[in-house]
């Protein structure tokens, strides 16, 4: 942990994706000041005064960079510069006090392949003169330094390259390795956002039609569809009971309801439109035409009705549903642009609406058109001829449940 909040020593105050570059710059001048202290003392133990010079620019190096993380305070560029100028400037001074053989010119690749990570693809610019100078001061090195100034002994030379081989690549990997991760954890953020994005557009939306709407080629999403059944639910009297009801002992209730009947939906195959208040909304062969839709939606009816005794059995409250259903041809599409919704319109979306408001409550109302469609599959109470607001006079029924399966022939005496 203590790690974690020395790497970010002065990023806090920058947006995530700034403050990821300044935090791989920490981790450079961190690994770049020990080494570089490293060195002073030793040359200052060894032999100072042959070796003050070099003693001395590793150790302002040292300070430096070391410092460098204090001016993330100013603003995001200068750490990153300062970093760069300072590799560069003591680079060339220690490179033409000990010569290319030290391998000291080879910290110019490292920092010039690391300013795009420091200041940002964004100062494309900036990034590629920073990358030219250090470019041209590696290749100034190799033609106008010598190999070896003879300062120091040919072991400690060759140790010193060594060293400096060593400690670029390690910066090298660190970094990399720490903004490769960093990418990483950003990639698998975003697949987790996305993956919740989905999830909550295909809730919202059948998952076809989220394709569909996804895909962007369809300015108006619009499906017109023969044959469906719909279905309307409504607790009986809960509008009453909902104002003697504490309002989170109503919701949770509501949520514990829904849940179930969500459940059903799904065993089913079918596709809740909405939700409004207390009443409930369901719709069968659609998006996807399916010749058995009143059967469905006839099944789904009858387990709502039982789970809604079932939670009234275990709450020990009074509770009545009232369902109404219709079959007939329907039009189905998206509507909106902000906060848009699936929705189902026709005759036979009204008459089912007409059909649950009209019915009585722990009983399922069904339209002639359903009847029609189920009655050789299920029992019915037939109601007559109902009076119904913008459709006159109707003959309904009320479902009862399947028909008891044939008894087998009999094949013996």
């Amino acid at each position: 942990m203590r790690f974690q909040l020395n790497i970010a020593f002065g990023t806090e105050r920058y947006p995530e994706k700034v403050a990821r570059r300044l935090r791989a710059v920490n981790i450079t001048v961190w690994i770049a000041a020990p080494v570089a202290a490293a060195f002073a003392l030793f040359q200052a133990v060894t032999d100072f005064e042959r070796l003050k010079v070099l003693a001395a620019v590793n150790a302002i190096g040292a300070v430096v960079w070391a410092s460098i993380p204090l001016l993330h305070r100013y603003n995001a560029l200068a750490a990153p510069l300062t970093l760069a100028g300072s590799v560069y400037v003591s680079n060339f001074a220690l490179c033409a006090a000990l010569g290319t053989g030290s391998g000291i010119h080879l910290y110019y690749i490292a920092a010039a392949a690391l300013s795009v990570l420091f200041l940002g693809v964004e100062r494309r610019a900036l990034s590629i003169v920073v990358v030219v100078i250090g470019a041209v001061l590696f290749v100034a090195a190799n033609l106008f330094l010598p190999y070896d100034t003879g300062l120091v002994p040919p072991s400690t030379l060759m140790g010193n390259f060594v060293v400096s081989a060593a400690v670029s690549s390690g910066i090298l990997f660190f970094v990399v390795f720490y903004a490769v991760r960093q990418l990483a954890r950003a990639e698998a953020a975003l697949e987790r956002e996305y993956a919740r994005s989905e999830a909550l557009l295909t809730n919202i939306l059948p998952p076809a039609v989220a394709l569909r709407l996804k895909q962007d080629k369809e300015k108006v999403i619009a499906d017109s569809y023969d044959e469906a059944s719909i279905l309307f639910a409504d607790m009986a009297g809960f509008t009453a009971r909902a104002a003697d009801t504490l309002p989170v002992k109503l919701v949770l209730f509501l949520n514990d309801l829904f849940s179930a009947f969500d459940q059903l939906v799904e065993r089913y195959g079918l596709e809740k439109i909405k939700t409004t208040g207390d009443a409930y909304m369901v719709v069968s062969g659609v998006p996807e035409p399916r010749p058995g839709h009143a059967e469905a939606i006839a099944r789904l009816a009858l387990d709502m009705r039982a789970a809604v005794n079932s939670i009234a059995e275990t709450s020990g409250r009074a509770l009545s549903i009232r369902i109404g259903i219709s079959s007939g041809p329907v039009v189905a599409g998206v509507v909106g642009t902000k906060k848009f919704f699936y929705d189902v319109w026709g005759d036979a979306v009204n008459v089912a609406s007409r059909m649950e408001s009209t019915g009585e409550p722990g009983r399922i109302q069904v339209s002639e058109a359903t009847y029609l469609k189920l009655s050789d599959k299920f029992e019915f109470e037939a109601r007559g001829e109902i009076e119904v607001r913008g459709k006159g006079r109707m003959r309904t029924w009320f479902l009862i449940g399947p028909k008891p399966a044939p008894s087998p022939a009999r094949t013996g005496p």
